[in-house]
């Protein structure tokens, strides 16, 4: 008698966990850009950096903090010049460069918007991570489907 064939079909089980893993994965291996893109918040206008200041954020600093000082006109047609009140020590601006500026009129402030990048290193290991987390799913995708084909095959032979 033709008995179906069930060895080789992975379980629900171990189908849901590598699913669950894989997901995870594709999570972490993209948490940066996802930090990234929630806290972007306030309306884009474009704006010129007119001045950069640069301080110690302590007297024991080793480094400086830099603080450009930014002219643009808001989206209320209200022309502003600002300084971003919290600095970055990767600015790397010059007057007369054009930014964009994003506006938050709730507390009158500013922050610069840079576009998203990563080092070399970071890039390896995210690309790496979601790269395994991609392969995960697509492998638990390809399981489920071959057990609803051997489902379909034992049902077929009844």
């Amino acid at each position: 008698m033709d008995e179906p064939k069930t060895r080789g079909i992975m379980p629900w089980s171990l189908i849901l966990i590598l699913f669950g893993i894989g997901m995870g994965l594709l999570f972490l291996g993209n948490i940066d850009r996802l930090i990234w893109s929630l806290t972007r918040d306030g309306e884009q206008v474009s704006g010129r950096v007119v001045d950069m200041h640069s301080r110690r954020t302590q007297p024991t600093d080793t480094y400086l903090t830099f603080l450009p000082r930014v002219a643009f006109t808001d989206p209320g047609g209200v022309p502003r010049e600002m300084s971003v009140k919290r600095g970055s020590t990767h600015y790397n601006f010059r007057r007369g460069d054009k930014v964009t500026v994003l506006w938050r009129a709730e507390s009158q402030s500013i922050a610069i918007d840079l576009p998203f990048k990563r080092h070399f290193g970071t890039w390896l290991v995210l690309g790496l991570t979601t790269l395994v987390g991609v392969a995960m799913v697509v492998a638990s995708l390809w399981f489920a489907f071959g057990r609803w084909r051997a489902h379909r095959a034992s049902r077929i032979r009844t």
